[in-house]
């Protein structure tokens, strides 16, 4: 064989391992490894009129989204998982159930809270739906932000969910 042709042949094998290597490490969930920060102490009130503050997210999983409405559905989610919406305009009174929140406070704290503690963006905060959805693990960590209108968003985060409640 020539050397031109073991320097392609070379190059053929280095990309097809490349390849398998990008599409393995999309579809496993290494979440563990995935670090976005630690969600700061904050308090904001549900709608019952209570505090919710950062030690009521710690020993749960939490998938949150920020939203100008109250009724805004999430994506199929296991039971264990916690949802909270934090609304960013007018608190309207919504109905909560077991593993579901909704919370507010004035825009500005909102806004504060949202670009401070999940590092997320002035301009995303502008355009309410577009704001990914934030998963939290149990010990307040953000370990992943998800579009929610991404079918291979929302895939992913069910395998991040299913790591987390697994390992933890």
């Amino acid at each position: 064989m020539k050397k031109e042709g073991i320097i392609a042949l070379g190059w053929t094998v280095l990309a097809f391992c490349i390849g398998i290597f990008l599409v393995v490490r999309e579809s496993a969930s290494n979440v563990q490894s995935i670090y976005y920060g630690r969600l700061p102490d904050f308090r904001l009130t549900d709608s019952q009129g209570n505090d919710f503050r950062y030690k009521d997210i710690l020993g749960h999983v939490w998938v949150i989204q920020f939203s100008d409405k109250a009724k805004v559905e999430f994506p199929n989610l296991p039971s264990e998982v916690q949802k909270l919406t934090i609304l960013t305009d007018v608190f309207t009174t919504a109905n909560e159930n077991t593993n579901s929140k909704v919370v507010y406070s004035d825009p500005g704290k909102i806004t504060r809270l949202a670009m401070d503690g999940f590092h997320l963006t002035e301009e995303l905060l502008k355009e309410v739906n577009s704001i990914p959805l934030v998963l939290v693990d149990k010990t307040g960590n953000i370990r992943g932000y998800y579009k929610r209108e991404s079918d291979k968003d929302i895939k992913k985060l069910g395998r991040d969910i299913d790591s987390l409640l697994q390992f933890s």
